[in-house]
C-alpha cells in the first residue's frame, strides 16, 4: 500500500540548514518519493528559549506503514545526533521529524497520533505545510490546511530563511 504523508522538519541546533537537508536526503533515500519540499521558515523556540528554529515541511509517498515509518524517523533523528531526553520537556535539537497528516488516515497509537494533535496550533508547523499542500483536508477537522492557518491563535512569527539546496 503507499501512503502520502505531511511531514514537519525542525532543527535548532548546529548546522540548522544543512540538518533539515541532510533529513530529507536520508527520507529520499530510504523511505520512498519526496514529492514536494516547502520553503524554510525561521520562528523562535517553542515552549523554552534557545537559538531559533529552521523549519520546513515536505510530502512523501511511500509504502512504508505508519509506525515502521515512526521508527525509521526516529532512526534518522538518532543518526543526525537527536538524543531524546527521557523527560517531556522542550529542548534544542538537530532534528526534529514529525508525521503530521497521513492521507485519509486517523491513527490513535502510543507511538503515533495522526493527526498531529498540536498541529493546529502551531503556525511554524502550518506555513511551511500550506506552501506544498494547501488543499489538504484535514482527516479529522475536515477543514483545508489554508484555512487551519487562517485560523492559527499561535502569535510566534514566523519569516521566511530560504529554500532547499
Amino acid at each position: 500500500m503507499k501512503y502520502k504523508v505531511l511531514l514537519s522538519l525542525g532543527s535548532n541546533k548546529g548546522n540548522r540548514k544543512e540538518n533539515l537537508e541532510k533529513a530529507i536526503i536520508q527520507i529520499q533515500n530510504l523511505l520512498g518519493d519526496v514529492i514536494a519540499i516547502s520553503s524554510i521558515y525561521e520562528s523562535p523556540s517553542w515552549g523554552y528559549k534557545d537559538e531559533a528554529y529552521l523549519n520546513n515541511a515536505i510530502c512523501l509517498v511511500t509504502d512504508v506503514a505508519p509506525i515502521e515509518l515512526m521508527d525509521a524517523l526516529l532512526n534518522i533523528e538518532n543518526s543526525l545526533g537527536r538524543l531524546r531526553a527521557t523527560n517531556s520537556s522542550y529542548e534544542a535539537r538537530e532534528i526534529d521529524l514529525d508525521i503530521i497528516l497521513i492521507e485519509g488516515l486517523i491513527i490513535e497509537h502510543p507511538k503515533l497520533e495522526v493527526p498531529h494533535p498540536r498541529m493546529n496550533l502551531r503556525r511554524f508547523v502550518l506555513k511551511p505545510l500550506v506552501d506544498i499542500a494547501p488543499d489538504w483536508i484535514h482527516e479529522k477537522e475536515q477543514i483545508s490546511l489554508s484555512n487551519l492557518l487562517l485560523k492559527c491563535e499561535d502569535k510566534l512569527g514566523i519569516k521566511f530563511y530560504g529554500t532547499v539546496s
